[in-house]
């Protein structure tokens, strides 16, 4: 689902002279004719690359789909250790990069950009997740802000007017909502979710000094936070945890009203636009609630293009203009954005057409006013200016997420607290690391 839960970059001294960023329209073609190869699970960098030959004929942008997220990463880990078969340029998750800069699969993007002029191109958040011990690693191609997507009907008919804008009153609206028999949110056991939400809490669980690496999440504020959280409001049957997410029965919750809200990422708009029609004109969004009412948030996906660190040297001005003109060009942009995806660029989250969007798009192209005429994009923009970048993604991150149900599993089905159930993921994730060959702190 666009950018949840789906490695990785390596430096690689480039002697190439930096091109400037392409503004809309400045796309002027290379001499000779190249093709590229580029991996992407989403559609929309397919619709930004027939945009891209329309301006640069003589380049040839071939796009495969490998199948999802973490097949996408399999291949990409299976080509590198073979030494032949990476594409060019590859889309790839923040919370992947950090992977693929300890195996050494893709370049390092500071050394062919001006990463100096580049930094405010894009949103903190983003921007942090591609730059990881020095290094650019990837151009952000769309992000994911966190926000409050909820069922407007059921809030009101719990008596419950107004989204709530701090966690106590989120507790509060779900002991409300959950007397009508509803409830406010659901979760069984997503490590996205988890990270998310420490993230937004102010967290910083992990960090990365070279080999040296940090896993706290049994002493990180933000974990502690969320876990006080969610551990009171399932003693108290206040969040759905027997509906497994992203499953057709999770679709059916949220349209037929058993659960009122969640919390995800900005690209789930599209999301409940595709799953739950039925739910059009019920749903509004809201930024995520905070501590004390001060502004902060987190990203829940999202992603980047890259550059294969042997790219051939032929092919390597091309991929630069073809990661420019999909992540910094208006007109690549929007190829994406109007396609579903959410943008990472702080331009394109001020353009007054963009905040005045009240419709999404239905499959067939009509407009559908799915929040109720709400311009919604005012305040997913206004969450990705909320955003934190002190945040690190693990560099086995795809595998810690694979592991966690493992040992998260318990807390869900009632027979452990969500502390001792972290704690127990803390070290799974600890002796892998070590295991790895990570010093661990």
């Amino acid at each position: 689902m666009n950018n949840t839960t789906r490695a990785a970059v390596a430096t690689a001294a480039i002697g190439a002279l930096l091109i400037p960023l392409a503004g809309c329209g400045n796309t002027a073609a290379s001499s000779g004719k190249t093709e590229l190869t580029v991996w992407s699970w989403d559609t929309s960098i397919d619709r930004a690359a027939e945009a891209f030959m329309k301006a640069n004929p003589d380049i040839t942008v071939k796009v495969s789909n490998v199948g999802s997220t973490e097949e996408t990463y399999t291949a990409l880990n299976n080509a590198a250790q073979a030494g032949n078969g990476l594409p060019d340029v590859t889309l790839i998750e923040y919370l992947a990069i950090p992977q693929f800069v300890h195996s050494g699969t893709l370049m390092d993007l500071s050394k062919v950009y001006d990463t100096a002029k580049l930094k405010d191109t894009f949103t903190p958040g983003t921007w942090s997740s591609v730059n990881i011990n020095g290094g650019l690693y990837a151009m952000p191609a769309d992000s994911g802000p966190m926000a409050y997507f909820y069922n407007k009907d059921v809030f009101y008919q719990a008596g419950v007017n107004e989204p709530p804008t701090t966690w106590d009153e989120f507790y509060e609206d779900a002991k409300k909502i959950r007397a009508t028999g509803s409830y406010i949110t659901s979760d069984s056991g997503d490590a996205g979710l988890f990270n998310a939400m420490m993230w937004a809490m102010g967290g910083h669980a992990y960090t990365l000094d070279g080999e040296k690496l940090t896993i706290d999440i049994t002493g990180d504020k933000g974990a502690q936070r969320f876990m006080d959280l969610w551990q009171k409001m399932r003693d108290e049957d206040l969040i759905d945890v027997h509906t497994k997410t992203w499953t057709d029965d999770w679709m059916k919750s949220l349209g037929d009203s058993s659960v009122a809200s969640l919390i995800s990422g900005a690209w789930m708009a599209n999301n409940l636009l595709q799953g739950v029609p039925q739910a059009t004109g019920k749903f509004r969004v809201a930024l995520l609630p905070t501590v004390d009412g001060t502004p902060i948030n987190g990203e829940y996906g999202g992603s980047g293009l890259a550059i294969a660190k042997d790219v051939a040297d032929g092919k390597l001005e091309a991929a630069k203009k073809f990661v420019e003109y999909v992540t910094t060009n208006d007109e690549g942009i929007d190829a994406r954005v109007s396609n579903g995806s959410f943008p990472a660029t702080t331009k394109t989250l001020n353009q007054e057409d963009f905040l005045a969007k009240i419709t999404l798009r239905n499959a067939d192209g009509s407009d559908n006013e799915f929040f109720g005429g709400q311009k919604y994009n005012e305040v997913f923009s206004q969450a990705a200016k909320d955003v934190t970048g002190k945040w690190e993604f693990l560099p086995f991150e795809p595998y810690a997420r694979s592991i966690y149900t493992d040992d998260m599993g318990p807390f869900f089905s009632g027979k452990t607290d969500l502390k001792t159930a972290a704690a127990k993921w803390q070290k799974a994730m600890k002796d892998y690391a070590e295991d790895q060959g990570f010093i661990v702190r």
